[in-house]
C-alpha cells in the first residue's frame, strides 16, 4: 500500500525538508540500498525544484551575476548550481580528450565556479551534489578543458574553479589579459592562464598558444595553486604584486608560439609595443614553489631584486629572479 508515494518531514541532522515513504519509520532497519539510493534521488531533486523556484521568486541570487557568458561556435552551457554557483556544462572532448569550450566573458567570483566534467551525479566541494553534463556520454570525461575568452575585457579569476568528476587539465585564454585576485583550482592536474590563442593538433590534442599581446596580473589575496602539480602562466607580460603559490610554477613571457607539452618558446612577431618589464614582481609579490622557472624572449625582461623567490632547498631545478631565463 501506498508504494512509491513520499511525504516530507523535517529531519533534524540535515537541518532541512525530506522525503520518505509513506510508510517509513524513523529508524527502520530492514530498508534495502536500493531503497535509500531513491529517497536520495528524489531528495535531490526536490532541493533543485525548490532552488529553481527561490530563484524565480528573486529570494537567491541568479547565476548570471557570475559573469561567465557562453559564446561562439563552441559556447557551452551554463547553469547554476542549487547553492548558486555557475556550472558550466562542458562541450563533449575531441578523441585526443580535449574539450574546447568558448565564451564572451569568463569571471570567476570569490564563490567560484564549476566545470562539470561527469555524465552522471557527482559531489564537489563547492556546490555539494550536481546533475551529470548531458553533453557528455559514459566514458567522455575530458583530460583538457580549454575555456576561450573572445573579449575585449581582461578576465577576473577571483576565486577558486572546480572540476567536478575526473580530474583535468584546466586552460584560461584570453587575448585581452587575466586578471588573478584569489584565484585557485580544484580537482585539477594543471593549470595554464595565457592570453594566447590555443593552437590544435590534426588529432584534436592541444599543441600550444600563439601569444602576441596581453598581461597576466597577479594581485591582492593572489594565486594558490599549490595543491596541483603544475601552474603555467604564459603571456606577453606577466606582473606578480601578490604571492603566487605552485609545486611547479612556470612563466614564459614574451610574443611567442609556445608548445604546450615542453613549454618551448619559440618568437614570432607580436602586437604594440614590446613591454618595458615582461616579468615584473614587486616587493609586495611573490613567488612560492618546488620549482620556479621564468623565461623571457623579449628586450626588457628584468625582475626587480627586492622580489621574493622561495624555492625549496637544494634544488637545482629552481631559478631565482636574478637568474630568469633570457632566451
Amino acid at each position: 500500500m501506498n508504494k512509491n508515494n513520499y511525504r516530507l518531514v523535517f529531519s533534524g541532522l540535515r537541518n532541512m525538508l525530506v522525503a520518505v515513504e509513506e510508510t517509513a519509520t524513523g529508524k527502520e532497519a530492514g530498508q534495502s540500498s536500493q531503497r535509500r539510493k531513491e529517497i536520495q534521488g528524489v531528495i535531490f531533486t526536490l532541493r533543485q525544484i525548490a532552488f529553481a523556484a527561490l530563484m524565480l521568486l528573486g529570494v537567491l541570487p541568479s547565476w548570471s551575476s557570475a559573469q561567465i557568458v557562453p559564446a561562439g561556435p563552441n559556447a557551452p552551457g551554463v547553469i547554476a548550481t542549487q547553492n548558486g554557483l555557475p556550472q558550466v556544462n562542458i562541450n563533449r572532448p575531441s578523441g585526443a580528450g580535449v574539450s574546447m569550450n568558448t565564451y564572451g566573458q569568463f569571471d570567476v567570483q570569490k564563490n567560484g565556479a564549476i566545470l562539470n566534467n561527469s555524465p552522471t551525479i557527482v559531489q564537489t566541494q563547492q556546490a555539494g551534489m550536481i546533475n551529470g553534463n548531458p553533453n557528455l556520454g559514459p566514458g567522455q570525461s575530458a583530460r583538457v578543458i580549454v575555456n576561450q575568452v573572445n573579449s575585449s575585457a581582461a578576465s577576473q579569476i577571483n576565486g577558486r574553479l572546480e572540476v567536478a568528476g575526473q580530474r583535468a587539465e584546466v586552460v584560461i585564454a584570453n587575448g585581452s589579459g587575466i586578471s588573478v585576485n584569489g584565484g585557485g583550482f580544484i580537482n585539477t592536474s594543471r593549470a595554464i592562464l595565457t592570453t594566447g590563442t590555443p593552437n590544435f593538433a590534426p588529432d584534436g590534442s592541444l599543441s600550444g598558444f600563439n601569444v602576441t599581446r596581453g598581461n597576466i596580473s597577479v594581485q591582492g589575496a593572489g594565486l594558490n595553486a599549490a595543491d596541483i602539480d603544475q601552474v603555467d602562466l604564459i603571456a606577453r607580460a606577466v606582473q606578480a604584486n601578490a604571492a603566487i603559490y605552485a609545486k611547479n610554477l612556470n612563466v614564459v613571457t614574451g610574443a611567442n608560439s609556445v608548445n604546450h607539452d615542453t613549454l618551448n618558446a619559440t618568437p614570432i612577431a607580436g602586437e604594440g609595443p614590446t613591454p618595458g618589464v615582461s616579468i615584473d614582481v614587486s616587493n609586495l609579490g611573490g613567488m612560492y614553489s618546488n620549482r620556479i622557472v621564468l623565461v623571457g624572449t623579449e628586450n626588457g625582461v628584468g625582475v626587480p631584486v627586492r622580489a621574493a623567490h622561495h624555492c625549496q632547498p637544494n634544488n637545482p631545478l629552481c631559478h631565482d629572479a636574478t637568474r630568469a631565463v633570457h632566451q
